[in-house]
Parts: C-alpha cells; structure tokens; sequence
C-alpha cells in the first residue's frame, strides 16, 4: 500500500491546524487578544483535503534516497515518550497518526527512519559529543532536553547551521522561524521549532469545587476578560488557607491554595508576567537582564504568599507527593499539561488555567515551553536526505499529528469541560522561550536567576532580591562570556 495515496482524515473536526504556533508569528509572540480568534472560527466539521488545500513542501517530488537510514536520538523523557514515535500501529489514535507520518515520509523519499532512546535527559549531550568528535555520521536528527546539552552542543560547534539545510521552507506556516530566531544566540541556527516539535507548556489546575464553596471569581471568565493577574491568583490562593488540625504547623493534613510536584512549575510565573533572565541587544547578543522592579515586586508576592502558608512546597517522599489537587485540600495544582491524564481519575472536578499575567495592562498571557528542541550534528553527510526528511515530517504533523494531539488529546482526553479546551487554544497560541533557561538553566550563576523565584521566595523564605541579583549576576556574566568566547571560535574558526 502505498501511504502518499492514502486520504488524510484523522479528525471529523479539525480547529485551526495552525493553533499550536502561531504565537510566534506574531510580532509579540502572543495573540493580540486574550482568546485567540482560532477558537470563534473554528469548524463544526468537514476537515478540508490536505493534499489540495495545503501550500507545497520544500521538497522536490521524485527524491529517491535508495533506503538509506535516516537515524534520530532522543531522551527518555515529556513528551518523547508518547507524542514523537511510532514503529507499529496499535488502535491508539496519537500512535497511529504518527506512524502514518513516519511511513509516508518513507514511503515518498525512499528511507528507513529508525529512532534511537538513549535513556535519561542528561546522558544524550555527551553521547552525541562522542560521537561527533569521532568524526561519524551517527545521527541526522537529535532531540533535545529543553536546557540538558543546549549551551554546550551550539557553542561547541556540534551542532549544523540549519539555515544550510536544503530543502527547508522556513517561510511555510509548519515552521516558526520567529521562535528559531529567538533560539539563535549566533548567526548560524541550530535548533528547529517546526509542527514535529509538539510544546509542552505548565498549566495550572484548579479545584472547582472550592472554587465554588468560597464564593471565588470564576478563573475561566477572569481569563476571558483579560483579568487573569498575579493579583487576582494570590487573592485566591491566600482565601482559602487552612489549619485543619490546628496544631500551627502547615502540612500535609492542612488546606493551602498552592502545590506542585517541584519547583520548575514556579518558572512560569515569572515568564508569564512577561519577565525574562536576559535580552537582546542590536547584535543579537543576550545579556543578563532581570533586575527590574516588576522581578523585585513578583519575588515579594510569592515570599508573602509562603509567609501566609499559602504555598505548600511538595518533599520527595510519597506522603507529600500525594498532597495533591486529589485531596481536595488544595485549591491551584501546578503541572505539565499530561498531567491531566492520570488526573483524569481523580474525583475532584477540576480546571485548567494559563499563568497569570502580571497585570491587566500585560497585553496577552505567556506560556513557557518545557518541551524539548531538535537539532542537526555538524558530522551530517547526507544533508538532502537530512533536509528532506525534516520538512515532510514537520510538513506531515501539520495535518496528521497536530489535528490528532489538538484534538483528541488536549481537547478531547485532557480538557473536562468546554472551557478547558478553549484554555487549550488560549495556552498553545501563547507559547514562548526563555532563553537565558534554555541555553544557561543549569549553569553557573544563571541557574539561581532562573530558579530565584522558588529558591529565594520559598525554599530561602527571603525576599532579599538585590542581594541574590549581586551575588549571581557577576558569575552569570561570565558564563556568558565564556559561552560566546566558544561560540565565536566555532563559527568562525
């Protein structure tokens, strides 16, 4: 059977196959409205044929690759797990869309895609840099941990320039060349954000019943309105804080108004108020860029938040992972939006929410990519296969994989009511990077900036923001330094 023949019709009702990225097209990087207009133009159903609606790939009909292997490398780890390969089909719908992507890139350019798990996040980076330093053509494509590898792999002159690639049409709505040029710290491009690369944004989950019981606004039409702030979040957060037990000690046995599994959830907030640990400069230089007032104030709302026992900071072992959302003693649950699958078992009715915004004068919400990034070694032979096979599989998602994770996963399994699926659209259109995370979260100096919320705030119980600025900024600075020292010898040597 040949795939290139077969009629593309996962979805019955297919919204915008575009939601997912276009936030980056933008000149903000987020809609101009609170409610992407997606949502009020959506299809009640009848998806259009792909193949005579959709604008042509970069790839030239008739490339034959003679069955050559086309190799990826990819961590255990978010979304790799369920959301990017196949080898079989199983009757799960996800499952079955991209394996049908996969057998009709190779089916239409003669290869053999094989993916390679290399385990843990951590482990990739130094696997690839073996093998590049070998000199072998070991991998076409690598996926990345959202900060494991990032700064090293692109400033260590591992990764190729993807600007190079042939047959890649950047312009084409299946990539987001906006957010690669936010990604590129240089001038070459090393990391892709095409409809292959699903996000995997933070969430906040909320306890509708409590809700309810205090008589609290109702979060969906905050959203609506655009009044979704930090303001409004603390104000809820801090009315429904209880002593159950009275014994004067905040545990497990008490009622807080937020938790999460770990501190990276806490991120998002800073990056959802439209603060970032670094900006550009003319260059396209980044520099250390978060002592500002508005970082001051958020650290001092989430220290009083702690201070007010309004915020229960989850430990490693079992009794305090299972303080969740579940007990119903908790009112904002934050997590990655797969979270919701196995939340769908709970008997709390719940909800979901972006990150507020910092004020209501904050144009549009912001919502921090946690997913992964993809990328090319520079030891890459074959770089028309290479190219090939990156834009039909971004091309493929598009109309395959996109329409099937959008609807049968966010709106259909995940969301449990009419406007968690709205919510879908509203956190798929906001989706940005920080990049000072991406590139430096791990490193020296820049992993207590990008952390500081939860390190200062609430692990420190501190809201000395000047002091931990001064103490970080000058090692940052020279992680900086010592990133773009590399970076220039590798493009330029």
């Amino acid at each position: 059977m040949k795939f290139s023949d077969i009629a593309v019709l996962i979805l019955a009702a297919v919204m915008l196959l575009s939601v997912l990225y276009s936030c980056g097209k933008d000149a903000g990087g987020a809609p101009d409205s609170n409610i992407p207009a997606a949502q009020e133009n959506a299809p009640d159903g009848g998806a259009a044929d792909a193949e005579t609606t959709r604008a042509p790939s970069g790839v030239e009909e008739g490339l034959d690759f003679g069955g050559a292997e086309f190799k990826q490398l990819h961590p255990e780890w978010q979304g790799y797990r369920h959301y990017f390969f196949a080898d079989e089909e199983n009757g799960d719908v996800m499952n079955d869309s991209i394996y049908l992507r996969k057998a009709r890139v190779e089916e239409e350019l003669n290869v053999e895609i094989i993916s390679f798990n290399v385990g843990r996040e951590d482990t990739l980076p130094p696997a690839l840099i073996k093998t590049v330093n070998a000199g072998e053509d070991a991998y076409q494509q690598v996926f990345l941990h959202c900060i494991y590898g990032v700064s090293q792999l692109s400033s260590g002159g591992y990764l190729f320039n993807v600007d190079n690639l042939p047959y890649i049409s950047l312009d084409s709505d299946w990539w987001n060349k906006k957010q690669m040029d936010v990604l590129r710290l240089g001038k070459n491009t090393h990391f892709c954000v095409n409809d292959t690369m699903i996000p995997c944004p933070y969430v906040i989950f909320f306890n509708k019943g409590m809700v309810d019981n205090y008589g609290l606004d109702n979060p969906y039409q905050l959203v609506y309105d655009g009044k979704w702030t930090l303001d409004r979040f603390i104000d809820m957060a801090g009315a429904v804080v209880e002593d159950i037990n009275g014994d004067g000690v905040l545990d497990v046995n008490d009622q807080v108004g937020i938790t999460a599994n770990e501190i990276s959830k806490y991120i998002s907030f800073v990056t959802g108020s439209n603060q970032f640990i670094t900006e550009k400069n003319d260059e396209g230089r980044v520099s250390v860029a978060m002592n500002t007032p508005k970082m001051v104030d958020i650290v001092e709302r989430f220290y009083r938040l702690g201070a007010e026992n309004a915020i229960y900071l989850c430990k490693v072992n079992q009794e305090e992972s299972d303080f969740t959302m579940n007990t119903d003693r908790v009112l904002f649950n934050l997590g990655a939006i797969t979270q919701a699958e196995f939340m769908r078992g709970y008997d709390v009715e719940f909800g979901m929410l972006p990150y507020p915004k910092y004020d209501e004068a904050q144009a549009e919400y912001r919502s921090l990519d946690w997913g992964g990034l993809m990328c090319v070694p520079t030891t890459v032979v074959n770089k028309e296969m290479t190219g090939a096979v990156i834009e039909l599989l971004a091309y493929y998602s598009k109309d395959e994989v996109i329409p099937t994770y959008y609807g049968d996963i966010l709106t259909g399994k995940l969301a449990r009511d009419e406007d968690a699926a709205k919510m879908m659209d509203l956190l798929f259109d906001t989706i940005c990077y920080e990049v000072g995370g991406n590139y430096f979260g791990f490193d020296a100096g820049f992993s207590n900036l990008f952390f500081c919320l939860p390190r200062l705030a609430l692990e420190k119980k501190s809201a000395d923001f000047a002091s931990w600025y001064d103490k970080n900024e000058k090692v940052a600075n020279k992680t900086l330094d010592k990133f773009y020292e590399s970076l220039d010898a590798a493009e330029n040597g």
